[in-house]
């Protein structure tokens, strides 16, 4: 098998494994801890939120190991630190080691995805590095629909909740394992004949010659890293909410169960296609029609009549949400490189951490208030005013030239290969 198809493929495991074995089941198993150690809601909470800000404020260790270790034991070392916080997690009976466990459960995500990997596709494939990367947050979603199912079939079905997190932690260590012998380093394409002609050939940006740190303190940076924070903290929100919200439509929780389901669908499906899209159509126009596609969807969810078309929002705004999602990261590739590219994705992914508040913001509302509705028109008028900031002023930033700074994590220490 080629090299760059067992990158490809090693990387998309590792997402798709931490997203399913993370967030999106994490409430699953908190359910089942919650009621056999009798632990309040809101410690249970507090371990959900710790797991995103540890996974924030761990952006930045990414880049840094890259430089000093390899992409491919950063990946390697994630799925240690994975397998350390499930393992923590299955002898746990104190409160305050869970909280530990789900912290190192954070960083390990963060080791293991989404930035590693968005620098490795994007060098590995440099004519395709759109749709690969589409294709990867594809498949990184849709852990998002197997993790509820695994835990069912395990913690659900024996009431174990330590038998599930061993399982996990010794499927972190395999996956570990498969990260040493699939991933490798190749060169960044930043300064080559190779770079010019893939940006020929797919439209994409060449080097844009920055350093990190001139980076950071572009317009085009802070734009796109405001944009992506607000998309997040309302994909948080809604999480938080939709079965809430439409619960208190009239007809229980089990519709909100079925929304939240065709949410994460339409947003996985919608990231598989946005990446081929792009390479076609400009990523920006595409990332201001996911934006206004979610801001129509949360209108019509705070005055939805019904069931029927509070689905149908939950559907149009998972896939608003897959197209800006995806566009976003793509234009850090087009507008940085290849070379910046899992740089400015971590440095994203730290921006967002602010996505916590959320939940928080709209959780206090609906007390105040007696539902959501208000906090959901607040987040439509922030994506509506997002796409109105990148209609106006998301622009590429002016290239400085190709030479590579010492501050940037693209140099690994390990062996390097061609990309195939």
């Amino acid at each position: 098998m080629p090299r760059n198809a067992q990158v490809m493929i090693a990387a998309s495991l590792a997402f798709f494994f931490v997203t399913a074995t993370t967030f999106t089941s994490l409430g699953y198993v908190l359910y089942i801890m919650v009621d056999q150690l009798d632990w309040s809601a809101a410690a249970a909470g507090f371990s959900f939120a710790l797991l995103g800000l540890a996974c924030g404020l761990a952006s930045p260790l990414p880049p840094y190991l890259m430089k000093t270790i390899g992409t491919r034991l950063t990946m390697v070392l994630g799925a240690l630190v994975l397998a350390g916080g499930f393992g923590m997690a299955s002898v746990i009976n104190d409160l305050n080691f869970f909280f530990v466990a789900t912290s190192l459960m954070g960083a390990g995500f963060t080791l293991l995805a989404p930035s590693p990997a968005v620098y490795l596709l994007a060098n590995w494939f440099p004519r395709t590095s759109s749709r690969m990367i589409g294709f990867y947050f594809m498949v990184g979603s849709s852990g998002g629909i197997a993790g509820p199912l695994i835990v069912s079939a395990i913690a659900g079905a024996t009431g174990d909740w330590r038998l599930h997190w061993m399982v996990m932690a010794v499927a972190a260590a395999v996956l570990g394992l498969i990260c040493f012998v699939c991933i490798r380093d190749t060169q960044a394409t930043a300064t080559t004949t190779e770079t010019q002609e893939n940006t020929e050939a797919s439209g994409t940006i060449a080097d844009s010659g920055y350093t990190v740190r001139q980076a950071l303190f572009t317009r085009t940076f802070l734009i796109l890293a405001v944009i992506l924070t607000v998309v997040q903290t309302v994909v948080t929100a809604t999480h938080s909410l939709l079965v809430a919200h439409i619960a208190n439509l009239g007809h229980g929780a089990a519709p909100g169960a079925i929304a939240m389901s065709l949410l994460a669908f339409a947003g996985t499906g919608t990231k598989g296609v946005t990446g081929a899209i792009c390479e076609r159509v400009s990523p920006r126009l595409i990332l201001i029609g996911g934006l206004v596609l979610q801001a129509l969807a949360m209108a019509l969810l705070s005055y939805a009549p019904g069931v029927a078309i509070a689905i149908a929002a939950a559907i149009v705004f998972g896939a608003g949400w897959g197209m800006a999602w995806l566009s976003g990261h793509i234009l850090l590739l087009r507008y940085f490189g290849a070379r910046l590219a899992g740089t400015m994705t971590a440095m994203v992914t730290t921006a967002s951490t602010l996505a916590v508040f959320g939940p928080i913001g709209a959780g206090r509302v609906a007390d105040i208030t007696g539902t959501y509705a208000p906090a959901i028109v607040v987040f439509s008028g922030l994506l509506l005013a997002a796409a109105i900031i990148a209609l106006l002023f998301l622009k590429a930033p002016r290239p400085l030239g190709t030479a590579q700074s010492e501050d940037t994590p693209d140099a690994p220490t390990l062996k390097l290969e061609p990309a195939e």
